[in-house]
């Protein structure tokens, strides 16, 4: 996909400057602040400016809403007791999964997932309306508005929800949309994007991500054209981009400058197992000195990651993810063209990054399976969702699987209760 940068720079420092801490920052989703208007695009000279802003807010969404999915699963951990920076009592909240709906750790990302759904649509609106000179730019647009209004979707259907097991969430301040019913409208938009791909590489992107839908519901043979038709090894990762100017929301709350959460020692445990993992696994023993006292006299162990640094991109979707839905397919459903088999598909994830293969008396089923994809998306928002469908979660009942929606939202909304 092309990236045209006109006043790239100017939209993004708008953006955040409209941005307080997490702490504080509150805003109806359906007011967008700081855009630029949709009234105001004439032209298909303004569209470059607009594309770049649908991108970017979706990209300061991303971030936050993985660091708060980690902490929700048992990937990431708060631990006030033996770490120094875990001080934000929302933070807590949400590892523990008692989620109050003023949260702001969630207000944020729910209220900037808003803002990037809105942006979407009204690209998609905007290039409908305006003529064209250049095809290549309308093709481009026209993508992008439908891909990333596929993203907000799919987000909104995955990590948030009425009540604690209830997934879904509303648009426009219309009525309460069910996790199935926002899946299908994120496939609808995934399914356009896929048909306005300006390269093979962004329809393999598109394809994957609407594959992604279909396998999170169970429903593998709807799955497996999409994720066949994916992306392929060699592909770069589809990303979310961060910078200097626009920080990973991981490095500033839970890596080397602030640890809210710190990781579970799980993974260290996975490369104490086997030492190759380490190339994909990436963290270290929190310092001493950001130890507290008690951790430090028991003697405790506390590790942080360091995947991901101030400008750290994360991936959205790559081709390793792919293969191993692909993989997963195929041990619950079965029938991959040519015969495929989910130990090639993980093998193959495996090589790329210098792993041994799966011995030959190593099963691969289910558990297998779940256990590779743990390793090979730490810390890119899919662990939550993976213990939620596979019924695995590691909190009590009664706890939230979903991020609620906000108290602004429910205030601002008639139909919700």
């Amino acid at each position: 996909m092309k990236t045209y940068k006109v006043l790239t720079t100017v939209f993004l420092a708008g953006v955040l400057l409209s941005l307080s801490a997490c702490e504080d920052y509150v805003q109806n989703v359906d007011d967008p602040i700081n855009v630029i208007e949709a009234e105001a695009i004439a032209d298909e000279a303004q569209i470059p400016f607009f594309m770049d802003g649908v991108v970017g807010r979706y990209h300061i969404t991303h971030d936050a809403l993985t660091v708060i999915a980690g902490g929700l699963s048992d990937a990431l951990e708060f631990d006030s007791g033996n770490v120094r920076d875990a001080t934000f009592p929302t933070f807590r909240d949400i590892d523990i999964g008692e989620i109050t709906l003023d949260n702001n750790s969630v207000d944020g990302p729910f209220n900037n997932l808003g803002r990037a759904r809105y942006l979407a649509d009204d690209l998609l609106r905007v290039v409908n309306e305006i003529s064209f000179e250049d095809s290549d730019l309308q093709t481009e647009a026209t993508y992008t508005a439908n891909l990333y209004g596929g993203l907000a979707r799919y987000a909104y259907a995955a990590y948030f929800g009425l009540t604690e097991e209830q997934g879904g969430a509303t648009i426009d301040n219309g009525p309460f949309i069910p996790s199935a019913d926002m899946y299908d409208q994120a496939r609808e938009k995934f399914q356009a994007a896929i048909t306005s791909a300006p390269t093979d590489y962004d329809e393999r992107v598109a394809n994957s991500l609407l594959g992604r839908t279909y396998l999170y519901e169970g429903d593998y043979a709807s799955a497996i054209p999409f994720l066949e038709a994916g992306m392929e090894p060699g592909d770069a990762p589809f990303q979310s981009q961060h910078s200097l100017e626009s920080q990973n929301a991981f490095d500033s709350q839970a890596g080397a400058s602030r640890n809210q959460l710190t990781v579970s020692s799980r993974y260290n445990d996975y490369i104490e197992d086997d030492a190759d993992e380490a190339n994909r696994i990436l963290l270290e023993v929190l310092p001493e000195d950001e130890v507290t006292d008690a951790g430090v006299d028991a003697g405790v162990v506390i590790y942080r990651q360091t995947k991901y640094g101030p400008d750290t991109n994360i991936n959205i979707m790559s081709w390793q993810e792919n293969h191993l839905m692909l993989a997963e397919a195929e041990i619950e459903e079965g029938g991959l063209t040519g015969g495929i088999t989910a130990r090639n598909l993980v093998n193959e994830v495996r090589d790329s990054h210098d792993i041994d293969p799966l011995g030959i008396g190593e099963t691969v089923d289910r558990n297998l399976l779940l256990e590779e994809r743990d390793k090979e998306l730490y810390l890119t928002g899919n662990r939550m969702i993976d213990q939620r469908r596979f019924d695995f979660f590691h909190l009590p009942e009664g706890t939230w699987r979903y991020f609620p929606l906000t108290q602004s939202e429910r205030n601002e909304n008639p139909n919700i209760d």
